[in-house]
């Protein structure tokens, strides 16, 4: 008697906890195989697309810097990181001594001045 009434326990219980089991089952993988190659498909034409941007904006020399009214004239290298670069700001023309560790107005340059190669 006493098996009869567990295995109608175990039976029912089964019967409960059965829709359970198969609701753990379906939550334990909810990503499948493709899902997964569309995302790495994905993944990977984005990245090209950003390498194909980089590339197109280095060949071209896109900058996106707003340098409205200012002109760099000419530069001169005096040692590995020295230099002088003539700067035309609005009418104006400086004359900057720039090192890795300041950049200098060095003199204020007439407004007629003009580099050498421009001259004609």
């Amino acid at each position: 008697m006493l098996s009869v009434k567990s295995s109608v326990f175990v039976s029912f219980a089964s019967v409960w906890v059965s829709p359970a089991l198969a609701q753990v089952e379906q939550a334990s993988s909810p990503i499948g195989g493709k899902d997964v190659a569309s995302m790495l498909v994905a993944l990977i034409a984005v990245i090209v697309v950003i390498i194909a941007l980089a590339t197109v904006l280095k060949r071209f020399n896109v900058k996106f810097q707003g340098t409205k009214g200012m002109k760099l004239m000419g530069t001169l290298t005096l040692g590995p990181k020295e230099r002088i670069s003539v700067v035309q700001i609005g009418n104006k023309k400086f004359l900057l001594g720039v090192t890795p560790e300041r950049v200098e107005c060095l003199k204020e340059l007439p407004d007629d001045f003009v580099l050498g190669e421009e001259k004609q």
